[in-house]
Order: structure tokens, then sequence, then C-alpha cells
């Protein structure tokens, strides 16, 4: 009896991916289903905020821990992306300011919610890193394949790196909540952007900061770069060279570029 328990235990935090996929597409669909636009673009965050959630059992902490910061920066990021959307809707020409707040706000957060100007200083260049790379990768994000090959790519870098603590773990959740969201491609299209991409651009960038501030290898660059090089650098490029399916492919082949580069310089 005791070996089924240690499995099943053992087993558990892998579950999150599970919980993540299953609430992100439950929630597409009844967002599509109740005519909900901007639910549905959010289904994405709610999945990760379910699955992260799951794998920690907590909430709440404080932001000078690390990977136990992420659930309730997802929390945040969901309800200010709500915000964000619905106030996009009524006045058009908030929707990237609002987006960019938003981003800011991660950035913060991950940055150690610095409040003093000493903390400030010594902060910044992890908040500008943060809030960047949300922007830019929910720039990027309207494609329903985009944030599943950007958290694909981040996910495959961190099992390259062989990082020691929960980031794996954390990435199958992120990855799963993006496949849902892929799966109800008619759903997201009517979301609102960019607002909408936020939630999954920004785990993705917090997940792929943690490296850096834990540790800041070469290697931890590399798998940072890997969803900003796919979707930034290969998924252009590819749609120059072929117009039907180059910028998907070119995204993985950058990625997958970074992949090759972590286990170069681990």
């Amino acid at each position: 009896m005791e070996l089924p328990a240690a499995l099943i235990e053992s087993l558990r935090p892998h579950a999150g991916a599970a919980v993540a996929f299953a609430v992100a597409l439950a929630t597409a669909l009844a967002a599509a289903s109740s005519g909900r636009p901007l639910l549905a673009g959010l289904a994405g965050g709610i999945g990760v905020l379910a699955g992260w959630w799951f794998t920690f059992g907590l909430l709440t902490a404080t932001p000078r821990q690390l990977p136990e910061r992420l659930p309730l920066l997802m929390l945040m990021i969901v309800l200010a992306a709500a915000l964000a959307g619905a106030v996009a809707r009524r006045w058009r020409w908030l929707a990237w300011p609002g987006s960019v707040l938003v981003a800011a706000l991660a950035g913060w957060w991950m940055a150690g919610a610095p409040r003093i100007l000493p903390d400030l200083h010594r902060a910044w260049p992890a908040w500008l890193g943060v809030a960047a790379a949300t922007v830019v990768l929910a720039a990027r994000g309207a494609p329903p394949w985009a944030a599943a090959v950007a958290a694909g790519s981040l996910l495959a870098a961190l099992i390259a790196a062989r990082l020691p603590g929960p980031q794996v773990v954390l990435g199958g959740a992120l990855l799963a909540a993006a496949i849902a969201t892929a799966l109800a491609p008619a759903a997201i299209r009517r979301a609102p952007m960019p607002a909408s991409a936020l939630p999954l651009a920004a785990g993705v960038a917090a997940l792929a900061a943690l490296p850096l501030l834990a540790r800041g290898a070469p290697a931890d660059w590399a798998t940072a770069a890997a969803p900003i090089a796919a979707l930034a650098l290969g998924a252009p490029a590819g749609a120059r060279l072929w117009r039907g399916g180059g910028a998907p492919l070119g995204a993985g082949l950058a990625g997958a570029a970074c992949v090759l580069a972590v286990v170069l310089l681990r």
C-alpha cells in the first residue's frame, strides 16, 4: 500500500499541468458559448493560475520568494488584464497604454516589489526586463499557436538547463494552458488584444526570469531568450520565407536554437 501512495504523491506536482489544461479549456469554451470574448482571452491565464496554485498548494507569498511568488502574480495579472481589456473596449486608444501598465506591474512584482529608492535602484533591470518581455510576447501573441510555441520553447530550455527547483513543473502547467487555448481558436480570436494575451505573456516572461534572478549564468540567459527569440525573431523571419506555415516553423526553429545554446552553455 505504501508504494502506490508514494507514487501518487510523487505525481501530484505534475498534475498541475492537467489542472491548467482542463481549467483553461473549460473557461475558453464556456466563455465562447456565453458570448464573453474577454473571458475567453483570459482563459489561458486562469488555467495557469489554477495549475500553479495546485502545484504549490498556496496562493499568497511575499515577493521576496522566487517561485512561490508566481501564483499571486498570475492572479494580479489576470485581474489587471481584465480591467485593461474592459477599459480598452470603451476607449480603444487605451489598449496599449493599459497593457504596458499591466506589464509594468508584472515586472515590478518579479523584481521583488521594490518600494524604496535603494531597492528600486537595485531592481530596475529585472523590472524593465520582465516588463519588456511581457510587452513583446503579448504583441506577438495574437496567432493561436504563439503562446504554445513560446511556452514550449521555454519548457524545453528549462529541461535542458537541468535547474533545481519547480521551474519545469511550472513550465508544464504553462504549456498545458497555452495548448488548451490553441484548441479553442474561434473563442480566442474574438478576444480583445493585446489585453487578452497579457496573462500568458506575463507567465512566460516571469518564469523565464526565475533562472536569471536566482543565478544568472550564461545558460540562464539562453533559457530566458528562448520564448522571445521564437516569437520576435523566428516567427517574422519564417513568415517572410513561407507565407503559409513559415511563422510557426520559424518560431519553433528559433526556440530550438536557444535550447541548443542552453545545452552547450550549461
